[in-house]
Parts: structure tokens; sequence; C-alpha cells
């Protein structure tokens, strides 16, 4: 359980970092492209009006490195002066000159260009362009750049997140281990005591008594007996999750011996069973077998009728399925009967301490296994338990 709380911790952790790493570096990428175009208009911008007519004059129209083309309009918007390349269409000069827009970039032949328009004095109609296809190509490397800072990031935020996690669950650690001792040790120092009570109260039996003084000795017996069950679901419950000793187990074996004992509490009904033989799992034998008895006991005081007990392997996983046609589970308490001392409406079935299903939760996380419950109300129960394959 810690395990996984650590896991999501560091999922919080790393998740938390990165979000914040990736929102500084999309404003790195965003600022360094806003400068880089502002620094690419500005260039556009010092180009005044007397530098081009010297072009003209001296038929320039265009410097080697970083070429501006331009085209001069008269007020009437025929073309005085054209330097435009020539793959460039008419169509997108005179749909950008007719705009309201100051700036536009375009794509011509694989290059990248930025238009640029103003009136001068005159109200003569200046366009110029620039290749920006180096800016462009930085731009791209600077992604990539920051597409690397990110994945590498990702992985040592999730190191450090990691160690972080594991950092914060130790607190948690320390107050289950001790909630688990203190359950552990009280457990054991009741059942002495109770143990002799119960034994006082059977010698006590063989007195005679009143029948009011039969009646309350009755009552006493069985609060003590009930008692006895959940100190000792206490104590089976405070020791799951602590490594016992795992080997191979043929559950084919242990379910159907296990099955057939159950048998003999059954009256008036049948437990039907379809194994597969040869069946094995890594776990702990002992308690396996009280994973299945809590399932065939529940199945026993929540039904009158017939019982199925179902092994069978599937391409990844041993399937374990013990199916009742008894009261059912309503959908909104599906959820909860794995809690501890979750019980239900249980006036008419069963005296349970409702810590039998948060055993058997116990049990089968510790072998990594998974519990799906299918249940209709007055319809019955079907619980199925995956085991890993080993």
């Amino acid at each position: 359980m810690l395990e996984t709380i650590r896991k999501r911790l560091t999922l919080l952790f790393s998740g938390t970092f990165l979000l914040l790493l990736i929102l500084i570096l999309i404003g790195v990428y965003f600022t360094t492209a806003r400068l880089l175009d502002q620094t690419e208009l500005n260039q556009l911008k010092s180009v005044s009006n007397r530098d081009l007519f010297e072009r003209i004059e001296h038929g320039e129209d265009r410097v080697i490195r970083d070429p501006i083309y331009f085209q001069i309009m008269d007020s009437d918007k025929s073309i005085r002066y054209t330097s435009l390349p020539d793959g460039l269409s008419n169509k997108t000069v005179q749909h950008f000159i007719q705009s309201d827009e100051e700036t536009r970039k375009i794509e011509l032949d694989d290059r990248h260009y930025l238009l640029y328009q103003r009136n001068n004095d005159e109200k003569e109609s200046i366009l110029l362009m620039k290749d920006i296809s180096t800016t462009q190509d930085t731009l791209q490397r600077l992604i990539a750049m920051l597409a690397g800072i990110a994945l590498l990031s990702t992985l040592v935020l999730m190191g450090v997140s990691y160690i972080l996690a594991g950092r914060s669950v130790v607190p948690v650690q320390q107050a289950f281990d001790r909630q688990r001792r203190f359950t552990s040790d009280a457990s054991h120092e009741l059942r002495t005591p109770l143990t002799i009570l119960y034994s006082g109260i059977e010698l006590l039996e063989t007195e005679p008594l009143s029948t009011e003084g039969q009646a309350i000795l009755s009552d006493l017996k069985a609060e003590t007996a009930s008692m006895q069950y959940l100190v000792s679901d206490l104590l089976l419950l405070a020791r799951e999750g602590q490594p016992g000793p795992t080997s191979p187990v043929d559950l084919s074996t242990l379910v159907t011996q296990t099955s057939e004992r159950f048998k003999h509490t059954l009256v008036n009904r049948t437990l039907s069973l379809t194994i597969t033989p040869h069946l094995f799992i890594k776990g702990d034998p002992n308690q396996l077998i009280r994973l299945l008895t809590i399932f065939l006991e529940n199945a026993a005081a929540y039904s009158d009728s017939d019982i199925e007990v179902q092994l069978q392997n599937t391409s990844t996983h041993v399937q374990l399925i013990i199916a009742d046609q008894g009261i059912g589970i309503p959908p909104e308490n599906q959820a909860k009967i794995f809690e501890r001392f979750y019980r239900g409406d249980h006036s008419r079935h069963g005296t349970g301490t409702g810590l039998g299903l948060a055993i058997a939760k116990s049990i089968a996380d510790a072998h990594e296994a998974t519990i799906f419950v299918e249940s209709t109300p007055q319809t019955g129960t079907r619980f199925t338990i995956l085991f890993p394959i080993p």
C-alpha cells in the first residue's frame, strides 16, 4: 500500500515540476521568437526611403547578405518599381497590400519571408520583403533543444521525486508500523483472557441455573465467541503485508481440497467445482486458503442457493471465480465492501465482523492479485480473483 502511495506521490511531484518546467520552456521559446521577429522587423523598418531610391538609382535592388526585396507603388496603387522574386504570386502581394496588416509571414520555395508595408510622405506605398529562413531555422533548433531539455529533465525529476516521495512516506510507514504492532500486541493480549472467559462460561453451563440465567449465559457465550473471532481477524489483518515464505503453489489442488472440506458445512446446498488441473502460482499456501475460505464463507452466509467455484487459466493470469445466487450487493455499496468493518445490511444474513473482505483484499495485494466483483441485488454475486502467472 505504501509503495502505491510512494508511486502516486512520485507522479504528483514529477508532474508538478514538469508542468512548471514546460511553462518556463514555453515562455523561453515565445520570448526568443518574439525577440527574433522584432529584430527582423526592425531591420526592415530601418531601411529608409532614401536608401531604396539610391538602390534604384544605382541599379541595386538587394543586399548580398540577408537580401531585402522591395516594391514601390504610387498613390493610385500603380507599381513604380519592384524587385520582388519572380516566384511570388501577385495575388498574395495584393491580398497583403489590401489588408490592414503591417506584417505577414509567407513561405516561398521552402524559404520563409517577412512582408512589411508602410507609406511615405508622398503617399507612396512601400512593400519590403526579407528572407528570414535563418531565423526560422534557429527557432526550429531551439524547439529541438527545449524538447531535449524537457525529456532529460523529466527523467531527472522522476528520480528526484521518487527519492522525495520515499522520504515523505517514512512518517506514514512508521505510523502504520506502530498501528500494526499495537493491533498485533493487543490481539495477542486479548486472546488469553477471552479464552479463559469462554472456558468459564462453558463450565457455568454445567451448573443448574434458572431459565433467565441460562439465557444470559447463552448470550454471554455468543458475544464472547464473536469477540474471539474479531480478535483472530484483527491479528490476521495485522500480519498481512508482512513478508512471508512464498513458494510455487499448486492452486488447483489447494482450491479443490479447501472447497471439499467446506462442503461439509453446507446444508441442502451444492458446491460445484470446475477446476483446471496443475495451475501453479507463487504464494503462501496458508494465506491462499484463508483467502478462499473468506469468499466461501461469504457465499454461504448471504446465499441460500448453490455455490460455484471455477479455476482456469487465461493468457496472462490464473483466474479464480466464486459465485453465488444470494442477496447480492447494491451498486452503490460495491466500492465499500473491501473497507475494514464495513458490513452493509446484515440484519438477516450472517454475523461477521466486517473484516473478512478487507483481509482477502490484503492477501490478494500481497500476491499481486486483483479482485473484481460483479453483483446484482437479489440475483447473486460473482468474485473474480486474477493471479499473475509466475
